[in-house]
């Protein structure tokens, strides 16, 4: 399947700011709490087919974790890419296919990326010697990253308008 030149250059530079932006969170201690990574490929997710947002969300935190050492391979660099490539990828439908709007976009996709990262805690996380369960993932990993939850509820429409007024993406 061929994809659009204008799909892969904005995947690639979201993917590039996905491994930049969360630096920068992590010199002031603040990347756990406002998954910076998380971000950049939710925004890619809605501007960008969804085979490539999924790709761009998967490859991602692995790029990541290859140049910068976060997050560690195992066992975040193992969990995450799946539920980047679900936000990015549900973001893409949810937005492109299903014309949704980007708000609501965002909190589905949000919300099928943490149903996503749930069932890895669940599935896969106990082959790494790992013991979380479903809903213990879910409660914690709201609690513990609502700021960038709301980060993203906010940050997300803003940039998605203000780059359709500058320029019809």
């Amino acid at each position: 399947m061929k994809y659009r030149a204008r799909d892969l250059s904005i995947g690639g530079l979201f993917g590039a700011l996905g491994v930049a932006v969360p630096i920068l969170f992590h010199m002031v201690n603040m990347g756990m709490v406002f998954l910076p990574m998380h971000l950049p490929v939710l925004i890619c997710g809605l501007y960008v087919s969804a085979p490539v947002a999924f790709a761009v969300g998967v490859v991602t935190p692995l790029i990541s974790s290859a140049i910068t050492g976060m997050p560690p391979l195992i066992p975040t660099g193992v969990l995450m890419p799946l539920e980047l490539g679900v936000l990015a990828g549900s973001a893409s439908l949810f937005s492109r296919k299903l014309k949704l709007p980007v708000i609501l976009s965002v909190m589905l996709a949000m919300t099928a990326a943490r149903l996503v990262g749930g069932l890895e805690r669940v599935i896969i996380a106990p082959m790494m010697g790992l013991q979380q369960g479903f809903v213990a993932y879910l409660a914690f990993s709201v609690i513990e990253s609502w700021p960038g939850i709301a980060l993203q509820l906010v940050v997300a429409p803003i940039v998605v308008r203000v780059l359709k007024t500058k320029r019809n993406c």
